[in-house]
């Protein structure tokens, strides 16, 4: 039995489908959080040679113009140039950091479970040369691995408390104007984000 082309060419390509949707910058649509980064205004005359230190804003996207964009931050709005833009980025929310702080819990519990364990010369608990009562190589063994996963543990506890921002890039050259029906009006200017 002879499959499809089309069959197989779908059965190849699904997989892939939510990987492209996942990928999927989000849209500039008025309410966005964006973060934009324009070089900073300078006092006094400029040293030869010498480049602007960037700025950043962050805030609320109010509108977006063929040649500003207007940020609402700390209940007022503000309006860059996009040409003097050179960086703009979405929020994509908060999230926490449960697994790289699960890692360093891991290795800080790790540790500090083989140091309380053979130190303390000939009252080591893990030093059978130095003390004669010490445990066995296995139980030191196990005893380290179990501080290790408590150590896991509390630092994906941790993690789940510190929470960042994810920001991802809108190019500023895909930023584009064109010309076309507007909502209010018959015809209009309307900046949208190529992807």
């Amino acid at each position: 039995m002879r499959v499809p082309s089309f069959v197989a060419l779908v059965l190849l390509c699904a997989p892939r489908i939510p990987l492209l949707a996942q990928q999927q910058a989000p849209s500039l649509e008025p309410g966005a959080r964006l973060r934009l980064t324009y070089p900073c205004p300078r006092e006094g005359a400029p040293a030869a040679g010498q480049a602007r230190s960037p700025c950043r804003s962050e805030g609320t996207l109010v509108r977006l113009h063929a040649d500003t964009i207007a940020l609402a931050a700390s209940g007022a709005s503000v309006s860059h140039g996009l040409s003097a833009v050179s960086r703009v980025e979405v929020s994509r929310g908060y999230r926490p950091h449960r697994l790289p702080a699960a890692g360093a819990g891991f290795l800080v519990g790790a540790g500090v479970t083989f140091v309380v364990l053979n130190s303390g010369g000939s009252t080591s608990l893990c030093n059978q040369s130095a003390n004669q009562d010490a445990m066995s190589s296995g139980e030191c063994l196990g005893l380290t691995a179990l501080g290790s996963v408590v150590g896991a543990g509390l630092g994906a506890l941790v993690g789940g408390w510190i929470r960042t921002e994810r920001w991802d890039d809108v190019p500023v050259e895909r930023l584009r104007v064109s010309l076309g029906p507007q909502r209010d009006r018959l015809l209009g200017l309307s900046v949208a984000v190529a992807f």
